[in-house]
Parts: C-alpha cells; structure tokens; sequence
C-alpha cells in the first residue's frame, strides 16, 4: 500500500497542490513532454515533476517520493471527480478561499523583493550592537552522524570516510538514521540533545575528529565533532548570518505591509457596512507575511 501520511498530515497543502495543478495545467497530455507516470487519462510529465518537486523542497534523489504523492493525490483527486465533489458549492468556495490566499502571498513576496534589501553592512551593525543575543548559553558542538544497524556495516562507513570520502557521501549512502537526508548534519547539539553513550564520545572529541564505532541500544554510530563553542562564547557571524537577516526582513516587512494596505486603502472605495469595524489598517486583522494559510 503507497504511504498517504503526507497527505493526510498536510491537508491544506494537498488541496493548494490540487488547486495550482489545475489552475497551471501540471496534468499535462502527453504532447508536453516525456511521461514519468500515469494514472488513468492523467499523465505527470518530466517537466512537471521536477517544477513540483522544486516547489515542495524535494532533492533529485527524492523523485520516486514525489511520483508517489502524486500518484496518491491523483487517484483521490479522480475519485472526488467521480462522486460530483467538484460540483460542491461549499469545495469551490474553499478553492475560491485558496486561490485568493495564495495570489496575496505571492504578491507579497514580489512587493518585498521590490522594497526590502539587507546589505552585509547591516547586517555586521546588528551583529556588533546585539552581541549579548548571541551568546553560548551552554557547551555544544556541530556534529555529523551515521547510524547502521551493525557493526560491520559502521566499520565499512569509517573506513570510507579515514580513506578520504566526503562524511555527507557515505551518510546518504549507509546511514539510517533520521539525518541521513541532511549528510548526516545534525547541525549545533548540548549534552542532553542525543543520548549519553554519542554524548560522551562527541565532547570528548577534537574538533574534526571522526569517533570510533559507538554501540548502543539504537545500532552502532560514528560521530564527528566539526566545530566546538563554549558556553560563553559569542557566536561567529558566519553563523548566525541566516538569522540576522531573517530578523532584519521581519521588522521591514511589518513596516512594508502597512505602507502596501495604507496605499491601497486610499487608492480605493472601502466602505464597511458593520457598524464599529475594523479598517484594513487594523492591527488585529494582520494578515502575515510568512503564512498564507
């Protein structure tokens, strides 16, 4: 049976996916390209899968999870059309809902581009005025995992890896544990973040040195230590970068939203027939940047 957890997990995203298929002609017939999979008259070209597999932050190892969410979502879709649900008032209400929600976050987005502009010079001004907000709370250390479910296969990947192949390759290719899509990257981690018997190996480690082969209840593990930072220690800028700017472009784009809705208010006839409403300018009824649903 195909896994459908995804979809049912992520409801909202399904339908806007259904949605923007329809209103972008994803279901495309077979003079649009090569075919990578069919279901009944509906085909998924090449060209569509990697537009949707970009758009849902797949990588190209990933295309056998797409082509079976859209495999899932198609025989569903095909089964609402047979039931007459397409012919629901209350679903195209819902998809009118969709549509809407989706053009104002991508006008948004365009509006943002046009207005917002984060230069590396403020972002170094907010980085020195706002050290205190980088400081190490606690030791911890950027660590790369790879977990197997024996020992033989551990003492393979570590040969691999002392011989001179890249960490990230051999934790995509042998590792099953839950980061072996990231590389193995389990990014900066505390004492108490992963279990004593990788905790106690890893801050023991240098930084660049690659463990030996760990046993635990789990499997057996190698553990590289990257970089350390003490607790004390003001974060580099390099990374925290990211986050600087992320924080810049929320504080503007608070300020670009207002400017956009006062502009559009005065450029248009409003007229509100509640008596005691809120205008469009009204805090309350913030429509946010970063969720359109």
């Amino acid at each position: 049976m195909r896994n459908i957890c995804w979809l049912m997990k992520n409801p909202v995203k399904t339908v806007s996916i259904v949605l923007i298929c329809c209103l972008t002609g994803c279901r495309s017939g077979p003079g649009d390209g090569e075919i990578v999979a069919r279901v009944g008259d509906a085909v998924l070209t090449r060209e569509a899968l990697a537009r949707f597999m970009t758009w849902e932050g797949l990588k190209p190892y990933q295309e056998n999870v797409y082509v079976e969410r859209w495999i899932n979502r198609e025989l569903l879709y095909q089964e609402a059309r047979k039931k007459k649900l397409d012919q629901n008032d209350e679903l195209r209400w819902e998809l009118e809902l969709i549509e809407k929600e989706w053009m104002i976050h991508r006008l948004l987005e365009h509006t943002y581009r046009e207005k917002i502009q984060i230069t590396e010079n403020e972002v170094r001004t907010y980085y020195d005025e706002n050290q205190e907000q980088f400081r190490i709370e606690e030791d911890e250390v950027r660590a790369f995992h790879i977990l197997t479910r024996d020992r033989s296969e551990a003492n393979l990947a570590r040969q691999e890896i002392t011989a001179g192949r890249q960490f990230e390759e051999v934790a995509r290719e042998r590792s099953i544990g839950m980061f072996r899509n990231k590389g193995g990257d389990m990014g900066y981690v505390r004492r108490g973040d992963i279990i004593p018997e990788l905790s106690r190996v890893l801050f023991a480690l240098s930084e660049g040195a690659l463990s030996n082969v760990i046993r635990s209840d789990y499997g057996f593990h190698l553990i590289k230590a990257v970089k350390k930072r003490r607790q004390g220690d003001i974060k580099d800028l390099g990374d925290v970068r990211d986050d600087i700017i992320q924080r810049l472009r929320v504080s503007r784009e608070r300020a670009v939203y207002y400017d956009l809705l006062f502009q559009l208010q005065n450029q248009t006839k409003v007229e509100v027939e509640i008596p005691g409403a809120g205008t469009a300018l009204d805090d309350t009824a913030e429509y946010s940047p970063r969720q359109p649903f």
